[in-house]
């Protein structure tokens, strides 16, 4: 349920707690179709990147230039198919054993070899039905994908298999930031497929951005989505938590375990009820801060596994029961991923395990 924003104590059973703003999520769509005036692919894998993907597609559903939902497996389609009737495809590969369900819940199929095709066919012909598929090639990410040099002959096969409908062909750029490389492999792309007749996408909205003139039916849009990776979108997730104890202590007294924060004068110290068993990161230990009443506070000890401590100082209006922003408009979640040497997309991810997520507008 969508709920207006409050400073009430939330209703969960829990005093740390994911928020996701809905307004921001329509903001990102509109704002990223505007620029590309092109159908759109969301990408929804890993719950939606962790935002909750049940209820970030009924946001989704209304529009109608997006063209079909982009998810991982078998798992995440057919969960995604109890939110929504609108088309679904799985990015990856796809065991033999998922075929028989995909086609019965009319989740579209990625192709990466011959073989995978004859199966899927065979299959597909046991029901009287036509799969949709969707072509990958590989254009130098080396992970799955037809390879250049067998690509035209496999796919003349692959039109010859009757219960198949092939619906798009597709690559995947392995570096944004290498753009020599990434000319390649768009040039690699548009040779293999020039004379394809099929929907084509290549591109994120980052590399989207990169090759405007890309020969590009559709683009996926991914991170942007949810308003990471561009200062010109506006993030969907924020954290909180509840402070559950306070306590003083004394300078040389130290905080957690391996007792990496050793205090350099009296102070007092915040306890959080969450940790790295809710998706921080345990190397984010001593590195990070957060907000209580519009002061920054540092994160000191080393993260466990359901409680992290802050240095509150003197500061006596900060109380047990307050509120902390841990990740929101002062807190940026691309701070941490800088700080550890990642990408925000595997953080936005692991923050989902177990907190729960209030939706708001």
């Amino acid at each position: 349920m969508v709920q207006v924003r409050t400073k009430e104590k939330n209703k969960f059973r829990r005093d740390a707690w994911l928020e996701i703003n809905l307004d921001n999520l329509e903001f990102n769509l509109k704002s990223l179709h505007r620029e590309f005036n092109k159908p759109l692919i969301p990408v929804l894998k890993a719950n939606a990147y962790g935002h909750g993907a049940d209820v970030i597609v009924q946001t989704l559903d209304t529009y109608d230039y997006i063209e079909v939902y982009g998810v991982a497996s078998i798992d995440e389609a057919l969960s995604l198919r109890e939110a929504t009737k609108k088309r679904i495809m799985i990015l990856g590969v796809s065991p033999d054993w998922a075929i028989d369900q995909a086609l019965e819940n009319d989740i579209e199929l990625t192709v990466a070899s011959l073989d995978s095709a004859i199966i899927i066919d065979n299959k597909a012909k046991l029901t009287n039905n036509k799969a949709r598929i969707h072509i990958k090639i590989d254009t130098g990410m080396n992970r799955i994908g037809f390879k250049p040099e067998t690509l035209k002959k496999e796919i003349l096969k692959i039109e010859g298999l009757k219960n198949l409908k092939i619906t798009s062909i597709f690559t995947h750029f392995a570096d944004t930031e290498d753009l020599d490389f990434c000319k390649e492999q768009e040039s690699c792309f548009n040779e293999l497929t020039k004379d394809l007749n099929y929907p084509k996408h290549l591109a994120s909205s980052k590399a989207a951005r990169l090759f405007p003139d890309s020969h590009s039916d559709f683009i996926r849009c991914g991170i942007e989505l949810y308003g990471l990776e561009n200062p010109a979108l506006r993030p969907l997730m924020s954290l909180y938590a509840r402070i559950s104890f306070i306590k003083e202590i004394k300078k040389g007294e130290s905080v957690s375990y391996k007792r990496s924060w050793i205090a350099t004068e009296d102070t007092r110290i915040a306890t959080l009820p969450l940790g790295y068993a809710d998706g921080i990161p345990r190397l984010l230990s001593n590195q990070f801060t957060g907000i209580c009443h519009g002061k920054e506070i540092q994160q000191v000890g080393l993260v466990t596994m359901d409680q992290i401590m802050f240095d509150i100082g003197n500061n006596s209006d900060i109380k047990v029961g307050d509120s902390v922003e841990l990740i929101g408009e002062h807190c940026s979640i691309e701070d941490w991923a800088k700080k550890l040497g990642t990408i925000s997309y595997e953080l936005v991810s692991n923050l989902s395990l177990r907190l729960p997520k209030s939706y708001t507008r």
